[in-house]
């Protein structure tokens, strides 16, 4: 007979590789660096709508108009890589912040996978 003992058992892997992430201020960082190569004004005030937010909801309500800007100036499937990027940065933090909880995010009717 075997049993199954807490110890031996898996723990997922991360999907998001830099654990670092721990900060608002780095995940604020990375909606910033995903709007980088793109010279529009609405990235200035997004940028100030980066810089307001206070909590991981806050940057989630952002994604919509991050998706627009990238879809415009790139193409779709680069805001769909962009922006599901920036989903999984945003769902390692509240997973691993004490601070946060992953439901706090609201359920995600807007994932563009």
């Amino acid at each position: 007979m075997f049993f199954k003992l807490p110890w031996f058992k898996k723990t997922p892997a991360p999907t998001y590789q830099h654990t670092q992430v721990l900060e608002m201020d780095f995940l604020i960082d990375e909606f910033h660096e995903v709007l980088a190569d793109i010279e529009d004004p609405l990235r200035a005030r997004l940028h100030a709508a980066f810089m307001m937010a206070h909590t991981p909801k806050d940057l989630w309500f952002l994604r919509s108009k991050v998706f627009n800007l990238i879809s415009k100036h790139h193409c779709e499937s680069e805001a769909n890589r962009r922006v599901s990027r920036l989903d999984q940065k945003l769902q390692f933090f509240v997973e691993h912040h004490p601070d946060y909880s992953p439901e706090e995010l609201p359920s995600r009717p807007m994932t563009l996978h």
